[in-house]
């Protein structure tokens, strides 16, 4: 495939998931997509993906992604989307906050045969969690996990 072809497919992606007709995924994936996150870590299989992007619009309904920057080299796609929702459902133990996020993303698409079969998104869970209300401004104390349900921070001082 060309890069603009590649380039116009991880835009495709984009669009279906704005349009939430996640049956269409099927036009740009392929059925063993590996998709890796810092929150979810790897899940493989196009089901698995569909069903994670299914719970992201169930939880930000009004999800919508938009790609800022997009490069491609050879079988790979490097985006920047800027992504902007609002809290209406459970997020990883917090309850709906109908507070809403805006932040930047990155994403590392690898193609081959005109389908995504590797997706690598890159972004800032805290910056989430803040902005919906499911974490303080403070830093949290001496790298312990995340209570589910929102974290209480602690300055490093208090360490």
């Amino acid at each position: 495939m060309s890069i603009e072809k590649n380039k116009e497919i991880v835009r495709r992606l984009f669009e279906i998931v704005r349009s939430h007709d996640l049956a269409l995924l099927d036009e740009v994936c392929d059925e063993n997509l590996i998709y890796k996150t810092p929150e979810i870590g790897e899940v493989r299989g196009l089901d698995v993906y569909r069903e994670v992007i299914r719970e992201a619009i169930a939880t930000f309904p009004d999800l919508d992604p938009q790609i800022q920057v997009i490069l491609a080299e050879g079988d790979m796609v490097c985006s920047v989307h800027r992504a902007r929702g609002t809290h209406e459902g459970d997020y990883d133990g917090i309850p709906p906050s109908h507070g809403s996020f805006d932040l930047l993303a990155s994403d590392l698409f690898t193609l081959r045969d005109g389908k995504i079969v590797e997706h690598q998104e890159f972004y800032d869970v805290l910056t989430i969690l803040r902005q919906i209300g499911g974490a303080s401004e403070e830093l949290r104390p001496e790298g312990k996990e995340w209570p589910r349900g929102g974290a209480v921070l602690k300055p490093s001082s208090e360490a």
